[in-house]
């Protein structure tokens, strides 16, 4: 399975309502291209991960690069191997600020972006884990 997990900032806040239209608009792109994973938030930092086809999920990432609601885009992980993490979900969405629960140390501090320096492909695998065991 192709996999790409990146980290950006968003240049705006978006409401709630502008996220949900943008999940719409993802989830259904992603149906056709085959395309699952996970969007993760916090305030105006995004930690996604993006799998399928390598032709699709290179073709949505650069769509993402080219965004001018994003900026400092950070590709945290590349790979090709294993099974899908989300196969159930076009685009899952989660923002942090409204969770409760979770283990993970990794998880709550992932906003901190220089902290990502010193993560490995484990500990970035861990975070997008998290949710797959919260969900």
């Amino acid at each position: 399975m192709y996999r790409i997990m990146y980290l950006s900032n968003a240049t705006v806040r978006f409401t709630d309502k502008e996220l949900e239209d943008l999940l719409a608009i993802a989830r259904e792109r992603n149906g056709l291209v085959n395309v699952t994973g996970l969007l993760i938030i916090k305030g105006r930092t995004f930690l996604q991960c993006l799998e399928g086809p390598k032709e699709s999920v290179n073709e949505i990432f650069e769509k993402i690069k080219k965004d001018v609601r994003h900026d400092s885009i950070v590709e945290l992980i590349e790979e090709d191997e294993g099974q899908r993490y989300f196969p159930e979900w076009s685009m899952g969405y989660k923002n942090i600020n409204h969770l409760d629960s979770f283990t993970s140390q990794k998880l709550k501090d992932y906003s901190a972006k220089e902290n990502f320096k010193s993560f490995s492909t484990d500990d970035i695998s861990e975070i997008f884990k998290e949710f797959i065991e919260v969900t």
